[in-house]
């Protein structure tokens, strides 16, 4: 009776330490995200926003009058964010996502590393969540859809190591379902399902009967719970009165055409992008951290373990899709986020030379989202011009009468949003309008038709990516068109037959 009072008194002095753990760490990570609520929408942001706020159906797209070639569930998430007047709401609205995030790290880290691989998976799970130099201060499809892989890889350890395997199914069903619930965030996170899949093949070319009845239930579970969501995907797209094949179309197909545009318009770019991807991902501490995985993944692919060959598949995979992603933007880096964390409940905890190498990976993950938290927050206070976008749709709200809408020449819709002005053509960011409009046909009949703009932004030159070679719309801007204004080193431009009481332009 000693022992078993001493065992439950450790169990339950254990229990209270990691509550105070996550506790901490969790309002940690809640405080760290306030600070980023203040700051100016990002591009995607304040687009997806733009987009949310006049969704509707029976329009020329998906979404109704905009193209936006990501998945409904990432719009959804906007257009709740969408039901306030504040434009901050969905920054906000991503901080129980990384709460989230954080736990379901720590659960997934204490099935696979124990008490100790939980700590280190949930102090990682915190940095890479909270590292603006992964774009992580950004509510972004990325981020999102980051977090419905890592509770589908949490559900699915839980499943699979359920006591008693028959009550398994429950947890299974739901980590199916938020497996399939990622790609309707962003296409290419997959992880969850390859997770799964993972665990049930390697488990099915075992000899261990038990473990095979119990993969072929945590199978047949999560193909249902996957079915379901799938289920109300096809139950959405068929009342928004789109055709499959052009969901496909601007969902799937766009993807290749846009990588040719991009790489076409402006390689050298794109691998300067693709250099800073690496720089960020090396100084962010979560590439040394899939190094040390990898350089240490032999070992566990010939203990056998399901497990470890999963978490090597889920990296080589994200690996491959970032790289096939053809854009390098920052936030590309956090679709490897659930597997790091993975890999560091995995490994961490040892007594060996990749433990603590991977120990030491998993401080620089920590010290990286400190160091850039802390930078961010003296940069945004110390220097106006990251503010610019914000400021040129202040000032075009104080400005505008209240029919005008407006374009921004090229991409950057979040002034638009910021202006709670609507556009008349329907190509908000760079990508689509070079790629679906690469003669700028539909813009020059927008800009000199009778639904033309009141204002024209512009953040680039007329003829980035030579676009404009012949000056055709060089030209119908300068006819149609008069600068009133220079907002933050932004050109604006008036329709020659209105005229606006104009604000007094802000310090930049």
């Amino acid at each position: 009776m000693t022992v078993r009072s001493t065992s439950s008194g450790h169990d339950g002095r254990a229990r209270t330490t990691t509550k105070r753990f996550l506790g901490v760490l969790c309002l940690a990570v809640v405080l760290v995200r306030l600070t980023y609520l203040p700051r100016p929408l990002r591009n995607d942001e304040g687009g997806y926003l733009l987009v949310a706020r006049h969704w509707h159906t029976g329009g020329e797209f998906l979404y109704g009058d905009y193209f936006v070639d990501r998945p409904p569930l990432l719009l959804l998430l906007f257009k709740v964010a969408a039901l306030t007047e504040w434009d901050q709401a969905i920054r906000a609205l991503a901080i129980p996502f990384v709460v989230l995030f954080v736990l379901a790290g720590w659960h997934a880290g204490r099935l696979l590393g124990g008490d100790a691989g939980g700590r280190w998976a949930a102090v990682v799970a915190a940095g890479l969540l909270c590292s603006p130099g992964l774009a992580a201060d950004q509510a972004d499809g990325e981020l999102f859809g980051a977090v419905l892989v890592m509770v589908a890889l949490a559900l699915a350890l839980t499943a699979w190591h359920a006591d008693p395997p028959g009550s398994a199914g429950w947890w299974a069903a739901g980590a199916g379902a938020a497996a399939a619930a990622a790609p309707l965030v962003k296409q290419n996170l997959l992880e969850g399902v390859l997770f799964l899949a993972g665990l049930v093949l390697f488990t099915r070319w075992g000899r261990d009967e038990t473990a095979r009845r119990r993969a072929l239930l945590v199978a047949s579970a999560a193909a249902a719970g996957a079915l379901v969501v799938c289920a109300l995907a096809g139950l959405w797209l068929a009342s928004s009165a789109v055709e499959p094949a052009a969901a496909w179309r601007d969902l799937v197909g766009f993807r290749g055409a846009a990588l040719d545009a991009i790489w076409s318009s402006n390689p050298d770019a794109t691998i300067r992008r693709g250099a800073q991807l690496l720089v960020l991902g090396v100084v962010g501490g979560l590439l040394p951290v899939v190094v040390v995985w990898l350089l240490g993944a032999r070992r566990d692919l010939a203990q056998g373990s399901p497990e470890g060959r999963t978490i090597t598949a889920l990296v080589l995979f994200g690996v491959a899709a970032i790289t096939a992603g053809g854009s390098f933007w920052p936030a590309y880096l956090l679709q490897l986020a659930p597997a790091a964390v993975l890999a560091v409940a995995v490994v961490a905890p040892r007594a060996t030379v990749a433990g603590a190498w991977m120990r030491g990976c998993s401080r620089v993950v920590v010290g990286a989202a400190a160091l850039g938290t802390t930078v961010a927050v003296v940069l945004h206070a110390s220097v106006p011009s990251l503010w610019a976008g914000q400021r040129v749709g202040e000032w075009l709200a104080d400005s505008k009468a209240p029919s005008d809408t407006g374009v921004v020449a090229y991409g950057l819709p979040s002034v638009l949003e910021t202006a709670d002005m609507s556009s008349p053509y329907p190509h908000l960011w760079s990508v689509p309008m070079r790629t679906a409009d690469p003669d700028q046909a539909r813009l020059r009949a927008t800009l000199a038709g009778p639904r033309a703009p009141a204002w024209i932004v512009q953040v680039t030159a007329l003829d980035a990516w030579h676009i404009d070679d012949g000056a055709r719309l060089r030209d119908l801007v300068h006819d149609r068109y008069r600068v009133v204004a220079t907002i933050c080193g932004y050109r604006v431009w008036l329709r020659q037959d209105l005229t606006r009481e104009l604000s007094a332009p802000p310090s930049c």
